[in-house]
């Protein structure tokens, strides 16, 4: 069923007439005919029968309810992509590094809540490598990853550069070599994660073997060993000295192409955005 043979139909119950009807759509009568002809061969039913005046049928009568529904939805649907300043969706999901979530996103969510008061953001954290599979499959609407360069077939944002250090306990001595640094372990997150790979890389710089890291499972928990002398861990720095731990912490600097490294904000085209989307884009692009 066209739309347009909907409207038509909808327009000669409204005017009583097939000749009301091409007036009112501005258009002659054999088109309004023609309309009808083809709902009624689809439908296989008579919808309105040709007395005069013309009446409904039974079969018309619920075509009528189906109709309305029909173009109504169509005009929100319409409503919803042209007008996206105007409505914005009740949540949208945002994926976020755990640095991230803890460190950045607390006062930027709390700034665009006061330019979109109606906007819901439901944040949800895991690993770079998870975050970037959930947006490529459309779980999440976009997301915060760490990484080196820009991810290709995804739209790219880069929001912050972080410099990443070596975060040890305070009573710690060490100099950064590899003989002195084969004297701990490094306490890392789960696969996936960047700084996690970043840990990844200082190893192989060293020639030190992936069996000194030790694998934890929540960023609280990594901080809270690591203060104890429990092991070693790389972190950005600002995110660090955020923490309850930074008092009992020592940060040394590391080599400069593993300590730099970009926040993005990924997500799909924007062609495919929803309004809410658009919204905290616009937001992130001028901020």
């Amino acid at each position: 069923m066209q739309l347009k043979s909907l409207q038509v139909f909808l327009t000669v119950i409204e005017q009583g007439s097939f000749s009301a009807a091409a007036q009112s759509l501005h258009t002659v009568q054999s088109n309004i005919t023609n309309h009808i002809k083809k709902l009624e061969a689809e439908l296989q039913c008579e919808l309105i029968s040709r007395q005069q005046p013309i009446r409904i049928t039974s079969a018309g009568q619920q075509l009528q309810h189906y109709a309305t529904q029909i173009l109504q939805l169509h005009q929100d649907a319409l409503n919803h992509f042209l007008h996206q300043n105007q409505q914005l969706p009740d949540v949208l999901n945002i994926g976020s590094m755990e640095t991230t979530a803890a460190f950045r996103l607390p006062e930027l969510f709390h700034q665009i809540k006061q330019q979109y008061p109606q906007l819901r953001l439901n944040v949800l954290s895991q690993p770079s490598r998870q975050l970037i599979d959930a947006v490529l499959a459309h779980e999440l609407d976009c997301a915060f990853i760490a990484n080196s360069h820009p991810l290709p077939n995804l739209y790219n944002l880069p929001i912050w550069q972080e410099k990443l250090v070596l975060v040890m306990a305070k009573h710690i001595e060490l100099e950064l070599c590899a003989d002195q640094l084969m004297q701990h372990q490094f306490i890392v997150f789960r696969q996936g994660c960047s700084y996690r790979h970043s840990i990844e890389n200082l190893l192989a710089y060293y020639n030190l073997p992936s069996s000194l890291m030790v694998e934890m499972g929540s960023l609280d928990g990594i901080m809270g060993c690591v203060s104890l002398g429990m092991g070693l861990s790389i972190l950005p720095e600002a995110y660090v000295n955020h923490t309850r731990y930074s008092d009992r912490l020592k940060l040394v600097p590391i080599e400069e192409h593993i300590a730099q490294v970009t926040t993005y904000l990924i997500a799909q085209r924007p062609e495919t955005w929803r309004s809410g989307m658009h919204a905290f884009m616009s937001y992130m692009q001028k901020h």
